[in-house]
């Protein structure tokens, strides 16, 4: 899949932000970039997809843990448009030319190092949280991603009749949420997605090594 340069046009500020990465949020350039904290878990490469999806993509773990940030404009801080995971030590400075499709038909993507041979297992407590933060959502009027949610539920043979449908406060807040994984050994992080797709895009440093994973959120 090749791309528009003009899509990815946070890179500079990105690039910035990584070469002095002091934790929190920084502004710049018309960008807000914020890093999330780090993904955790006993497996030896992570994993980008969607739980109740076809396919995903991976990533090697950073020893003691992967950073990720969160990228969006400054002027709509709640509406994340990409994910950067950084598992390089060196900073990325350009994408490559061409990137892979994912799959998100639930409208989530999660993030995880869950060593789990299940393909739903490491992802059921953010598409918990999530199915309780869009029915708050859909009492407030937008309903579509909780009816998109539950027709991927049944489509997966997933029963959420006992989940809870009453939100934690502040979960998903800007569309993100970090929990710790189902095992308690590591972190998980899900993400507000389009359920037409996402896709992921390999990050470059200066000479030309992949040092970084771009999942794209709209």
């Amino acid at each position: 899949m090749s791309y528009d340069e003009d899509e990815y046009e946070f890179m500079p500020a990105l690039s910035t932000t990584l070469a002095d990465p002091s934790g929190g949020v920084r502004t710049l350039d018309g960008w807000r970039i914020e890093r999330l904290g780090l993904i955790r878990g006993t497996a030896g490469d992570g994993t980008i997809y969607d739980p109740l999806g076809p396919e995903g993509g991976g990533f090697p773990m950073r020893p003691g843990g992967t950073p990720v940030y969160l990228i969006a404009r400054e002027n709509a801080p709640g509406v994340p448009v990409a994910v950067l995971v950084h598992p390089g030590e060196s900073v990325p400075v350009r994408t490559q030319d061409w990137g892979d499709r994912v799959a998100t038909p639930s409208g989530l993507a999660v993030v995880h190092a869950n060593p789990s041979r299940t393909w739903i297992e490491p992802g059921i407590g953010i598409l918990k949280r999530a199915w309780a933060t869009l029915h708050a959502r859909a009492a407030e009027g937008s309903s579509w991603r909780l009816e998109n949610l539950r027709e991927m539920l049944q489509h997966a043979s997933v029963d959420p009749a006992d989940w809870p449908v009453e939100p934690v406060e502040g979960d998903f807040a800007n569309d993100w949420l970090m929990i710790p994984d189902e095992d308690g050994t590591g972190t998980v992080l899900g993400f507000l997605a389009d359920p037409d797709g996402s896709s992921t895009t390999e990050c470059l440093d200066a000479e030309g090594n992949t040092v970084a994973i771009l999942l794209t959120l709209e």
